[in-house]
């Protein structure tokens, strides 16, 4: 019998567009990613060992080209990519910013959502803003004798238009998301990667019919606050999960998945 069980490290990040979240140090940096938030991107790939990476807010040139993205295939074993851009980016005028999936392991199904967008506005020192697009980016990752489905999930900063995400006007948008993951016919392993802007249990886990756990519920991945989360369905074995501070202002969640063996995923009575 074949007990073997394999692992998988699956990382979610938003990386502010590689631009310094927090003392301002990359301020400077005008266009594509600064090239130490590049670094530091790659470095804690390679010290975690990094199986499939969720990334948020990736910077794009008008183009849909991602540098950093481009760097990470070249220099990681990261070498199968897939990516979304969403909307305008908020640091550079003529780029772009959305979602990627990046993994070691061939990538199929590639699918590009956009989410219903509830058109909020704000003042913000003199200046109207308006909600961008957010959506997700679905995947079915190839492990050979397995696979799963890895969602990159980019949801709306409610708080900055100072609205409560759970208020009943936003309800369409949670439904849809709740939709699209519910779908039939994919992997029944699934891993939700993203920056919800919400707590992401009390949003959306009830609203699904497909079983999935919160891997981060509570701890604090921006400042404060509970937005970032990687959920995880019920056959996947969460045995090691952290956040790590670093230049965005937002911490990356990295996850350890301990997946069924091989005679598990066969299951009972098949085989010869």
């Amino acid at each position: 019998m074949n007990t073997r069980r394999r692992t998988l490290t699956v990382v979610s990040w938003n990386l502010h567009e590689g631009v310094d979240g927090s003392s301002g140090a990359f301020a400077d940096a005008a266009g594509p990613a600064d090239p130490r938030a590049t670094e530091e991107v790659l470095a804690m790939i390679a010290e975690r060992k990094v199986d499939v990476a969720a990334f948020q807010e990736v910077g794009f040139d008008r183009h849909g080209h991602a540098e950093l993205l481009a760097e990470l295939r070249r220099r990681t074993p990261l070498r199968h990519l897939a990516a979304h851009p969403l909307h305008a980016s908020s640091f550079t005028p003529g780029r772009r910013s959305g979602v990627a999936v990046a993994s070691r392991f061939p990538l199929r199904n590639t699918a590009r959502y956009v989410l219903p967008n509830p058109g909020l506005r704000v003042v913000l020192d003199g200046q109207e803003i308006l909600s961008h697009d957010k959506g997700h980016l679905r995947v079915t990752v190839d492990l050979g004798e397995d696979e799963i489905d890895v969602v990159s999930l980019h949801s709306f900063p409610f708080y900055l238009f100072r609205r409560d995400a759970a208020d009943p006007e936003f309800k369409e948008i949670w439904r849809a998301l709740a939709d699209e993951l519910d779908r039939p016919g994919g992997p029944r392993r699934l891993l939700v990667c993203g920056d919800f802007n919400a707590n992401a249990s009390d949003l959306l886990l009830d609203t699904l019919d497909v079983p999935l756990a919160s891997t981060f519920d509570g701890r604090p991945t921006q400042r404060d606050r509970s937005v970032d989360d990687v959920l995880h369905s019920s056959d996947l074995v969460l045995t090691e999960s952290v956040t790590l501070d670093n230049y965005s202002d937002h911490r990356a969640c990295v996850a350890v998945f301990q997946l069924p063996s091989e005679d598990e995923c066969a299951g009972p009575g098949d085989g010869p």
